[in-house]
């Protein structure tokens, strides 16, 4: 395994370079006081146009051939204790049995962005193009989340990327195709209040990850260094150094471990290729190197709720690595039926699940893999 060290308080010069500190941005913010993003706003009920856009494959800087008859690949969430799973089709939030794989409740919202389940149970965030919508399991909506913008030119990202609670529940962090992670603070029934809106847009983020005592909120992209901001000052605190190739995918794991998966560099040839990389980034700031997954890009990095068992897919890639970091043993579980976007583990670990554009949600349980009813 090879071994680095991390940028710490030193890097927060370089890293407010990447975040447009020469453009006027504010010393140890990150944020530009002449930025004109939209401020946040947590509204009661259904409070904004539902006009989600296709075409994103919800995660990656890319387009792919998404049938949107099935479900998008880049929103997964599996409620805390388990009995059901959220994923986005069509007409919009669909809701699983576990027990079976049959469709539970549908929500007819046409909102396709990232999705993520309250720890307590009772409300699940959906995204949308620009905005998010507090729900019941039933499909009432409480709360409208607004703010987040236009998609930065060129992403070919177009809705929510990726929605993040905090364990406690009290804190949502949310990515947008603008490149901006917003704070939604005091989540719960009686709504929320917005909070800081973090000027990422300079890193072209992918995926952010808030670390298990909620302090620390990890944001990647594929312009950069991953970078660590403190929650609650709403300041960069650090920069990740010694990443190879541009970082994809961040989670972390429960004993406060972030796992960072990458993509390949332009210069990958078939005569000489080059494979993502995947590493963890201990709490002692030591940055360790695991086995290589397959695929360019590694799309999804899932954790098991014991933080030991790494699961992590490439995209559209069918066959997912399982990292054991207790024995560092490496495990390829077999091909799934169609490539896999999100990844996602059941909270008893035993299960694991993923989504397909081409064969909806799946789900492994240490032997095959099963598909559950189509939405």
């Amino acid at each position: 395994m090879s071994r680095r060290r991390f940028l710490g308080l030193a890097g927060v010069g370089s890293a407010l370079a990447l975040l447009g500190a020469c453009d006027g941005t504010e010393e140890g913010t990150g944020m530009d006081p002449d930025a004109t993003h939209t401020a946040s706003a947590c509204q009661e009920g259904t409070a904004a146009a539902r006009t989600d856009s296709g075409g994103s494959d919800g995660g990656g800087a890319s387009r792919t051939g998404v049938d949107p008859s099935v479900v998008a690949p880049g929103a997964l969430a599996v409620s805390p204790d388990g009995t059901q799973l959220a994923a986005a089709a069509a007409a919009g939030t669909t809701l699983w049995s576990t027990a079976d794989g049959s469709v539970s409740t549908r929500f007819d919202n046409a909102l396709t962005g990232a999705l993520a389940w309250h720890p307590g149970g009772s409300l699940l965030a959906v995204g949308g193009s620009e905005h998010i919508e507090l729900t019941t399991p039933e499909g009432e909506v409480r709360w409208t989340l607004t703010g987040h913008g236009e998609p930065l030119p060129d992403s070919g990202r177009r809705r929510l990327q990726d929605l993040a609670f905090s364990a406690d529940g009290e804190l949502l962090a949310s990515l947008g195709a603008d490149g901006t992670v917003r704070l939604w603070r005091g989540i719960g029934e009686a709504g929320c209040t917005p909070g800081e809106v973090l000027d990422t847009t300079a890193l072209r983020p992918l995926s952010i990850a808030l670390s298990p005592d909620g302090r620390t909120l990890a944001v990647c992209g594929a312009e950069g260094a991953p970078q660590l901001w403190d929650v609650e000052e709403s300041t960069l605190s650090s920069e990740v150094d010694g990443v190879e190739f541009a970082p994809r995918a961040v989670a972390y794991a429960s004993d406060g471990t972030l796992l960072i998966g990458s993509g390949i560099p332009e210069t990958s040839t078939a005569g000489s290729p080059e494979r993502a990389r995947l590493y963890a980034l201990g709490t002692d700031g030591t940055l360790e190197r695991g086995p290589d997954p397959e695929g360019l890009d590694v799309s999804s990095i899932a954790v098991d709720p014991e933080g030991t068992r790494i699961a992590v897919v490439g995209r559209s890639e069918r066959r997912v690595m399982i990292w054991d970091r207790g024995t560092g043993d490496r495990e390829d579980l077999p091909d799934a039926p169609g490539s896999l976007g999100r990844l996602a583990w059941s909270p008893d670990g035993t299960t694991l699940h993923g989504v397909s554009p081409s064969h909806g949600v799946v789900s492994f349980d240490g032997t095959a893999w099963t598909a559950f009813d189509l939405p």
